[in-house]
């Protein structure tokens, strides 16, 4: 978490820079129609709230998020993003910490809200992969699953092409598969978990120049 301050502390003195040079009044009424991609660092949570499992501690880590899109309009378009994280979970044996990869696979459509300032509003909702990953006794076991998501986020054009992007997603799902080695159990029930992560990067239009 301390790199994803540290980036967002390098994101917002950027940003700072270009608005002392007047480059703010540039991008007055943000375009963000056509093609988008985006990176940022990631901090990912997730929670299991299956009532089986009884009450569960929330883990959290930091990762990575890349994002590509395609706006029809000004306010609709359609998203493929994948974020992968690190967790640390409680080890069984005492004292000692288990670090997971959690993986999500998003495909969504969003909704822009641009008007006559550089800041551009969003939400989101999406169909969701799960995947979890971890080494158990020298076997790969891996969990599979899938839900729904939704986001809140935010684009700060700092130049016309470009925009610091924030936002915050929270997903809803189960892991219903379980991957052993080579071999794969399915289990129709499930284990509920939600998750959440907030995304700090940047985003690139490169057909925003156009009108």
């Amino acid at each position: 978490m301390k790199s994803i301050t540290t980036f967002g502390i390098a994101v917002l003195l950027c940003t700072q820079t270009a608005s002392a040079q007047g480059s703010m009044s540039n991008v007055a009424g943000a375009n963000v129609k056509g093609f988008y991609l985006g990176a940022a660092l990631n901090g990912s949570s997730i929670q299991v709230d299956d009532a089986d499992f009884g009450d569960s501690d929330r883990e959290n880590g930091p990762g990575l998020t890349l994002h590509l899109g395609y706006n029809f309009t000004r306010n609709i378009g359609i998203f493929l993003s994948g974020t992968g994280a690190t967790l640390s979970f409680e080890s069984d044996q005492v004292g000692e910490r288990d670090d997971v990869i959690l993986g999500h696979g998003d495909l969504g459509v969003r909704a822009s809200f641009p008007g006559s300032s550089s800041v551009v509003p969003y939400v989101e909702i999406a169909y969701t992969g799960l995947n979890m990953k971890d080494d158990v006794e020298g076997e790969d076991v891996e969990l599979r699953g899938s839900g729904g998501t939704g986001a809140v986020g935010l684009n700060w054009f700092f130049k016309r092409t470009f925009a610091l992007d924030l936002n915050v997603r929270y997903t809803k799902g189960e892991f219903n598969t379980v991957k052993i080695g080579g071999q794969s159990f399915s289990d129709d029930d499930g284990v509920g978990v939600n998750t959440a992560r907030f995304n700090i990067g940047i985003a690139w239009y490169p057909m925003a120049n156009r009108r």
